[in-house]
């Protein structure tokens, strides 16, 4: 079942979602038209990877939170949260690309694993211990700690601040995501993903263009 039955937090959330869809799919073809034009050929595939993921990630969380359709729930809401450890590592991939060293496709390869493990674990072993998804989010998520230094040289600093403040908000969301007892929080954390998400499309943006 959705999180909540109740009517205005349904479309609370639902305004999110139809934002949040219609701005990765517009933006992520967007992004990945003008880095043709202008990017390396590598970089032009890490962006087309990222663009998937960001879509595939929007779109699987409308379909699981807006179907009307219960009995498909169960299959979606896998899909949604298999997604989510896709996005992370679709968002590292362009920025290693832009630091091009061995340290950073070292981390790269490790996040893409941990990411595989987790669609692995949300599609065919769902009971594993509820904590240990948001978990390994988390742990995704900062190991982006490990490249800035690396990042910090090749990149604008608003790129840079760009990055911490995406990581940041979806820090903050992640108790939204873990409890539903406040009213509106599945919406709320979908307010967090949604700019967390803008914030990290801008820095690839910049970063790209600095590069350019």
């Amino acid at each position: 079942m959705y999180p909540t039955q109740v009517r205005s937090e349904r479309i609370a959330d639902g305004t999110v979602h139809v934002i949040g869809v219609i701005g990765a799919v517009a933006g992520g073809i967007m992004l990945l038209g003008w880095a043709a034009g202008t990017a390396e050929t590598a970089q032009i595939a890490a962006i087309a990877i990222y663009a998937a993921t960001l879509m595939a990630t929007f779109v699987a969380s409308a379909a699981y939170h807006l179907t009307p359709w219960h009995q498909v729930r169960p299959l979606l809401r896998r899909v949604d949260h298999a997604a989510i450890y896709l996005k992370i590592a679709g968002t590292y991939t362009p920025l290693v690309v832009m630091i091009g060293s061995g340290f950073a496709y070292l981390v790269l390869a490790l996040v893409w694993a941990l990411a595989l493990i987790g669609v692995v674990l949300k599609l065919f072993f769902w009971r594993a211990p509820g904590r240990f998804g948001p978990a390994l989010y988390l742990v995704m998520g900062w190991l982006s700690l490990a490249l800035i230094w690396s990042l910090w040289p090749v990149v604008p600093l608003a790129t840079i601040v760009l990055i911490a403040l995406g990581g940041l908000l979806y820090t903050a969301g992640v108790p939204f995501y873990a409890t539903q007892r406040l009213s509106y929080a599945t919406a709320i954390w979908h307010g967090f993903v949604l700019v967390a998400s803008a914030c990290f499309y801008i820095a690839i943006t910049t970063g790209v263009a600095a590069q350019g």
